[in-house]
């Protein structure tokens, strides 16, 4: 299928490193979740300190945004990604060995640590490799590799934690990052020479210039927007299925491996439909916006279980359509030798409102105990989103 668009070897090549890297950036993320109630007992961990493991990743995954964009930026994509490789998967192995609360505590840190470069580095290594005829068609492609990070951690996971031990899948998820590590030595070149020597005046130079650009940062306002409904809803929806409608956890989890299947699907054809049409980025943004908006306000008015068939789907696909076009048309808005830079500190603001959402969502759970307010909390977001994008450029 890639062939069919008109993609050479050596890009295929390395849209697929570029790949397995935000794939198993993903995997290395969310391991912890599914073994938590085994990790815990054996490592007699509260609720608050398991939940900590995932903030601890966050922590060094936000830490470090910046500072990876940067080095992209001034020692190239490549040389940041190799060593992404083996520090996320080194610290993720090491997760499966930890005998106490604040050694994992560490070592999931220095993994988000290892994982937080490979956004900016590989969105900078698409715009190396990738025209403006078929950029949109390759980010949609590589942000798959998100929603396969979420199924593939839901399958195998909880398997290998059955069978082999809840540190078992630490392991193998670390091994992932270390393997391709030396796929990425050998194949993963970049395409140009255009990496500066950066002093850190000219890095803090060049921040000062991303914030003065207005539809820079008015994208990633409306980034941070969208991602607090998309992960907001990804952490509730499950809760809302079982508790707010009644259906059994497996229910709820069959409607939600459809949502995650609708997203899959919906990033590479998002890509493909924008290269071929040629609309306005911004117009294309802003209507994904305004129709994610009024699916949320749906899904949460609706009591029909029969309605889920076509709603989750729906709410899946609104979810996740937007981040390939939102992600390459930021990247457009800056230097092609920021770019790096550029994705560290708008993926830092999107990740903000990751963090922020499921906490205000359920803030407001607690005081309605109204499902229906929980998602029109989230739904503001795009709304707002949407809103702010008609501000932004007119590309």
């Amino acid at each position: 299928m890639i062939n069919n668009l008109n993609f050479s070897k050596s890009q295929i090549v390395v849209l697929l490193i570029l790949w397995l890297a935000f794939l198993f950036s993903f995997v290395d993320r969310l391991t912890w979740a599914p073994v938590i109630p085994l990790a815990a007992k054996a490592l007699s961990l509260n609720a608050k300190e398991a939940g900590s493991y995932m903030s601890a990743f966050y922590f060094g995954y936000i830490l470090t945004q910046l500072p990876g964009g940067y080095l992209a930026d001034r020692f190239g994509y490549r040389k940041v990604l190799l060593y992404s490789f083996f520090i996320m998967g080194f610290f993720t192995i090491l997760m499966g060995t930890v005998g106490s609360f604040w050694q994992g505590f560490f070592y999931r840190i220095f993994a988000g640590m290892g994982s937080g470069a490979i956004f900016s580095a590989c969105v900078k290594g698409i715009f190396d490799w990738f025209s403006e005829k078929n950029r949109y068609t390759a980010m949609g492609f590589f942000m798959t590799a998100s929603s396969v990070g979420v199924f593939l951690v839901n399958i195998f996971v909880p398997t290998i934690a059955k069978f082999h031990g809840w540190n078992a899948s630490f392991y193998v998820a670390g091994i992932l990052p270390i393997i391709t590590f030396l796929f990425a030595y050998f194949f993963l070149h970049e395409n140009s020479s255009s990496n500066e020597t950066k002093s850190m005046l000219s890095f803090v130079c060049d921040i000062k210039i991303l914030f003065k650009n207005k539809e820079f940062m008015l994208t990633g306002l409306a980034g941070f927007f969208a991602m607090w409904a998309t992960w907001g809803t990804a952490t509730w929806a499950n809760s809302y299925l079982n508790r707010g409608l009644g259906l059994t956890l497996i229910e709820a989890g069959f409607f939600m491996s459809i949502f995650g299947i609708a997203a899959l699907i919906c990033k590479p054809i998002a890509g493909i439909v924008t290269d071929i049409t040629g609309w306005k980025k911004k117009n294309i943004i802003f209507f994904m916006l305004i129709l994610f908006f009024i699916s949320l306000v749906v899904f949460g008015l609706n009591r029909s279980i029969f309605a889920l068939h076509f709603l989750v789907p729906i709410l899946g696909i609104l979810a996740f359509v937007y981040s390939p076009v939102m992600n390459t048309f930021v990247g457009e808005l800056v230097d092609k030798r920021n770019i790096g830079i550029a994705m560290g500190l708008i993926n830092a603001i999107w990740q903000l409102g990751s963090l922020i959402s499921p906490l205000a969502v359920g803030i407001v759970l607690d005081l309605t105990h109204n499902y229906f307010y929980a998602f029109l909390t989230l739904g503001i977001g795009p709304l707002l989103g949407s809103i702010i994008m008609l501000l932004a450029s007119n590309k």
